[in-house]
């Protein structure tokens, strides 16, 4: 592993049952020295990555809080979906996420509330479960084979937990069958009383989802939701920030700027 690497790595080692650290805590975790850990620290502390509190232990710093601000307006996906998820969660009733997947990890990356009581166990970078849910499923089911394989091997336990299959056969079957459906409906799989219902997210043509949109529902008030409705507002409203998505990272990469409103687009001055 490279210096830069054991550097940020200490990056990864805050949870919310660790939120902060000691110069120790961090040479245990990397099994490097006392002064070699302090050295990473201090230079993860100049970088602005890492802010140290009074008692002597560090937190994450405030350089942290500008990246997240950058990704947020920098993100083509968030920046077409916002509107389009306000608009489904105004007309719809209820609360809109939009996830994605990062290599082996899926997080919320956005969520337009209408229900403000609805106090959901995850929300914006918090890791969620890679296979329970809708997301998740939605999102897997348009993953090639060799991706799907790979991920078996590496969490076979955790995909049958999840009811997808206890062979990879299984798997890719329970999945294929959610590919052509183009949605999913989870019922109390992530959290008790919570339903979901989502369809997947693409920025190319490649047919591999980056992430998902979907509609929150209370399990309580399913058998009175218009789900058939529903469910084509999910798959339209997907559809419609993945083609929209795709035109706007063309757009970026021609170096043509898209204005908000609709506006017509312009070349950048040189």
């Amino acid at each position: 592993m490279s210096s830069i690497t054991r550097l940020l790595s200490i990056l990864e080692l805050f949870s919310e049952a660790k939120p902060l650290l000691s110069v120790e805590d961090v040479g245990a975790e990397l099994d490097c020295s006392t002064p070699t850990a302090y050295r990473y620290v201090r230079e993860l502390v100049d970088a602005g990555l890492l802010v140290r509190f009074a008692g002597g232990d560090y937190g994450l710093g405030p350089r942290i809080i500008k990246l997240d601000y950058h990704l947020r307006v920098s993100d083509p996906l968030l920046a077409v979906g916002q509107p389009i998820m306000r608009e489904l969660s105004e007309h719809s009733g209820f609360d809109i996420v939009m996830s994605r997947w990062y290599g082996n990890e899926l997080v919320d990356t956005h969520r337009e509330t209408h229900d403000a009581s609805l106090d959901l166990r995850y929300g914006r970078g918090r890791p969620r479960p890679l296979f329970l849910g809708a997301a998740p499923k939605a999102i897997l089911s348009t993953f090639p084979k060799a991706k799907l394989a790979l991920l078996f091997d590496q969490y076979a336990d955790e995909i049958a937990h999840s009811g997808l299959g206890a062979t990879l056969d299984e798997f890719r079957a329970s999945l294929l069958k959610i590919r052509r459906a183009g949605f999913y409906l989870s019922k109390d799989e992530l959290e008790d009383g919570v339903s979901a219902l989502a369809s997947p997210l693409f920025t190319d043509e490649s047919g591999e989802a980056v992430g998902s949109l979907a509609a929150i529902v209370p399990t309580q008030r399913l058998e009175f939701a218009n789900l058939e409705r529903l469910v084509e507002s999910i798959k339209e409203a997907a559809a419609r920030v993945s083609q929209r998505t795709r035109g706007l990272i063309e757009s970026r990469q021609s170096g043509e700027v898209a204005l908000p409103h609709g506006a017509a687009r312009s070349k950048r001055s040189a």
